[in-house]
């Protein structure tokens, strides 16, 4: 048919052993390589969403465990007892009742429970170190299951050796029980 040359033969045979692999390696060995990495890049986001996944159930299981024991506290509770009323026994317990500037009582319901969480905000004014100690162990000691979330403590006195301390204290309650103050502020 055609008379080539050597030469010509060696230029043609090259040049379709060049498209052979050249095709060959677009469309067989990259999209090959493409599919691993994206499959390798899927596996890592998968992975991370797993541990993500095990880290929710952890915190999950922790919370829940928490709240069966809150639950049981509140349980133990006597009847009738509200988070206001406890903090102002145990002010008046630690001498410091005429120290208390204000208590400022406030409740949220938790949704899709049968609880509340009441909140009470007071200030103390001119209290001692060791006279706050003492009324925030006894506040947390208590098997009323009330703990304190926030204090912002601030010098004062003379020799600044007396304390100003804002202390916020929260509890869950049953919603229909217990006695829950609803108003902006209290002054004692």
């Amino acid at each position: 048919m055609y008379n080539f040359s050597n030469r010509e033969k060696y230029v043609l045979i090259s040049g379709a052993i060049f498209l052979i692999l050249f095709f060959g390696i677009s469309f067989g060995i990259v999209p090959i390589f493409e599919k691993k990495t994206n499959y390798e890049r899927i596996l890592k986001e998968k992975q991370v969403a797993l541990e993500e996944m095990v880290s929710l159930q952890h915190r999950f299981l922790a919370l829940s465990s928490g709240m069966d024991s809150k639950k049981k506290l509140i349980a133990n509770r006597k009847e009738g007892f509200s988070l206001f009323s406890f903090l102002d026994a145990e002010a008046r317990k630690s001498g410091l009742k005429d120290k208390v500037a204000y208590m400022t009582p406030f409740s949220k319901k938790i949704e899709k429970t049968a609880y509340s969480m009441d909140t009470v905000k007071f200030k103390l004014t001119g209290v001692y170190l060791k006279e706050l100690t003492d009324l925030l162990s006894h506040i947390e000691a208590s098997e009323n299951g009330v703990a304190i979330t926030a204090l912002l403590l601030t010098k004062t006195g003379k020799n600044n050796d007396r304390l100003d301390a804002v202390i916020e204290t929260e509890t869950m309650m049953l919603k229909d029980t217990g006695v829950t103050v609803k108003s902006p502020e209290i002054g004692l």
